[in-house]
């Protein structure tokens, strides 16, 4: 090939996109937690005080500490999502929950991570800009 710059402009522009495309789906896959709620919820922070553990042949998951404001009370439970995150002990964490059952939760984001929209706009983002390199390249 007489042109090398195009080679590695294709190959740039396939790794943005790939990267970009992992990164939406974990976007998209982080907001399957809010679908399990089932309802918009209250947002609230929390902490992780117990980390997820094995009893035997059981499988306990975290448990996260957080306050629900319409009865001022602190709950300690295991979100629902608990296997679509890594949740370790002290971690800070954004809850949202269900107004009617404070007792229903789900983490929509750790100290470690972004919000689901912050990673799925970025995913679409970088998708894009792979496109538009490739595209760039070819003409």
């Amino acid at each position: 090939m007489t042109q090398p710059w195009l080679t590695f402009a294709l190959i740039f522009a396939v790794l943005w996109f790939c990267w970009g495309f992992r990164i939406t789906h974990r976007a998209l896959r982080g907001r399957q937690g809010l679908r399990l709620l089932g309802v918009r919820g209250v947002r609230t922070q929390g902490e992780v005080v117990h980390g997820p553990r094995r009893e035997g042949t059981t499988v306990r998951p975290a448990q996260i500490r957080y306050r629900a404001n319409p009865n001022d009370q602190t709950y300690r439970r295991a979100p629902l999502n608990a296997d679509r995150e890594e949740l370790w002990v002290g971690y800070e964490v954004i809850v949202r929950y269900d107004p009617a059952d404070p007792r229903r939760m789900v983490v929509v984001r750790t100290q470690a991570s972004f919000s689901p929209y912050t990673y799925l706009v970025c995913g679409v983002g970088l998708c894009l800009f792979g496109v538009g390199l490739g595209v760039w390249a070819v003409i």
